[in-house]
């Protein structure tokens, strides 16, 4: 039962009256005054939280302590919990006025404040608005469900926790809100259903590029293929040109960067340790997919794509782990897995754009920990610019730049003009390769971008809301100099809009290991 946002715990402190604001959980709308020189910050029963005197507190419940430190409290964490300060995570600190801490992965989130003597903790317009935003984005709802939140919340902080003067000035303002969300609403919700139909059929038109061989596509399957996606990929080519128009700071930014950013392409299948022979496949009458060594029958060979960019002259290029070992992130090397059969790579290039012959790579190094990996071409790549790493960490609020290929080949072919479709599906032998190839030089192939903002940093990963996709793994992460703060390597599913990047750190020491002894 969710408690009135009015509800306050009274008590006394030194100097400033320092208060904490529940602003998610199930106690969220409550404050609590901090009354003592020590409190503590303790485990209920999941998720509750509580805060309450050091008398008769048992240490194996206190997930941090609070003790008064001149006008403020000091927050001191107990043993290995989990605790975020601002979005970085904190064994000790003073606390400011203002101050968000999250208690955990899934705790509540709670805001530190300190009014003068004898003020009572009324709140601003900014102070409701900053606490209703960051409650509604630790909610675990979806997009539809935080908007609805976020508004329920601010409307409520208006009308009960700022002064009676202010309330009659916003009145109409939340006659406007209450407007603007059932548009929100009702736009979302066709949004993502119309997303949803979509990515079924690209997920078929997918599975059709991914059989095996050389099986020819019909001029029809590449025309109902940009149907289904050029909706998406005109929204993504609106922002990059939006992103190029606005801000030349930017636009220099993607020029620079664009040329050393590659679209990888390959295909794997599995192989069996003892006798050395490829896994194979029959298709049945009824369409059922029989797996054998048998050399008369078809090779498996499935098809990836991905990003990847340059970082060292001598020919190495950083993507995902996932991309590099595709059989990581796909359900379908489940089988023969089971029997004993070992993953290959059967063939892996990268085109750069500007570059019409792509270059065959390898993979030349991972990383167990994280989700990066090296790759490194068999012959020299000209007039390709070395991306740089930012080793300091980005703050929450900084802006960022996510380039990659979203959607991987079917993004490009919808981009295509309708001469290119023509010309490529009369092709009796197209193909998975020889689509690559000819995008490549026909000059579509150039990735997209898209702006964001941090949100949060871990010791591993930077969480940012620039939108990407399948296809986008492996692109670098930059700020708006170009400097890559991280890699790109992650949707967070049931968080909309966020996704992850392995910080850039991680991607140095992996090319220092990489490096040769003697260097």
């Amino acid at each position: 039962m969710q408690n009135s946002p009015a509800t306050v715990e009274r008590g006394t402190g030194e100097g400033k009256t320092a208060v904490l604001r529940y602003l998610s959980g199930t106690h969220r709308g409550r404050v609590v005054e901090l009354r003592d020189k020590t409190m503590h910050i303790i485990r209920g029963a999941e998720p509750d939280i509580r805060i309450a005197p050091a008398d008769g507190v048992i240490e194996a419940d206190c997930i941090a302590t609070l003790h008064r430190s001149g006008s403020t409290y000091e927050l001191e964490i107990i043993a290995d919990n989990e605790v975020w300060v601002n979005g970085e995570r904190v064994t000790s600190k003073v606390l400011g006025s203002g101050d968000l801490l999250e208690l955990g992965h899934t705790g509540p989130v709670l805001r530190f404040r300190l009014y003068p003597p004898g003020v009572a903790p009324k709140k601003t317009l900014a102070e409701a608005f900053s606490d209703s935003l960051n409650g509604a984005r630790s909610d675990g709802r979806s997009n539809i469900g935080k908007a609805g939140w976020f508004f329920t919340r601010f409307a409520q902080d208006l009308v009960t926790q700022t002064t009676l003067f202010f309330r009659l000035g916003v009145l109409l303002l939340i006659a406007l809100l209450v407007v603007s969300v059932v548009v929100l609403i009702v736009q979302s919700y066709r949004f993502e259903k119309r997303l949803s139909t979509e990515a079924v059929r690209i997920e078929g038109i997918a599975n059709l590029l991914q059989k095996t061989g050389a099986e020819a596509i019909k001029k029809s399957d590449f025309i109902q293929l940009r149907k289904q996606v050029e909706v998406q990929l005109e929204q993504a080519v609106q922002r990059v040109e939006s992103l190029e128009a606005r801000s030349d700071i930017i636009a220099r930014t993607l020029a620079k960067v664009t040329p050393s950013v590659a679209f990888v392409q390959g295909s794997f299948g599995f192989v069996d340790p003892a006798s050395g022979q490829r896994l194979r496949y029959i298709e049945s009458p009824e369409g059922v997919y029989l797996f054998t060594l048998d050399e008369r029958a078809a090779l498996v060979e499935l098809p990836f794509t991905g990003t990847a960019f340059a970082v060292n002259g001598e020919r190495i290029l950083l993507t995902n782990k996932h991309v590099a070992e595709p059989w990581l992130a796909d359900e379908r090397a489940k089988m023969p897995d089971e029997h004993g059969l070992r993953p290959m790579i059967v063939k892996m290039r990268a085109f750069f754009p500007g570059i019409a012959e792509p270059v065959d790579v390898d993979h030349l190094k991972s990383d167990d920990a994280v989700d990066l990996a090296l790759l490194q071409a068999r012959a020299s790549i000209d007039n390709i610019t070395v991306l740089e790493f930012v080793t300091d960490k980005p703050k929450p609020g900084d802006e960022v730049l996510v380039v990659g290929y979203p959607l991987g080949m079917a993004g490009m072919l919808a981009r295509a003009k309708p001469q290119f479709i023509e010309e490529i599906s009369s092709n009796a032998d197209v193909d998975f390769w020889s689509v690559g190839e000819g995008l490549s030089a026909a000059g579509y192939i150039k990735p997209l971008a898209s702006r964001g903002i941090v949100s949060q940093l871990s010791d591993h990963y930077v969480v940012f809301d620039a939108e990407t996709a399948i296809g986008g793994s492996g692109g670098p992460v930059l700020n708006l100099d170009g400097g890559v703060v991280g890699i790109n390597t992650a949707v967070v599913k049931g968080f909309g809009g966020s996704n992850l990047g392995v910080l850039s750190i991680f991607a140095e020491r992996l090319l220092k290991q990489a490096a040769p002894a003697d260097e």
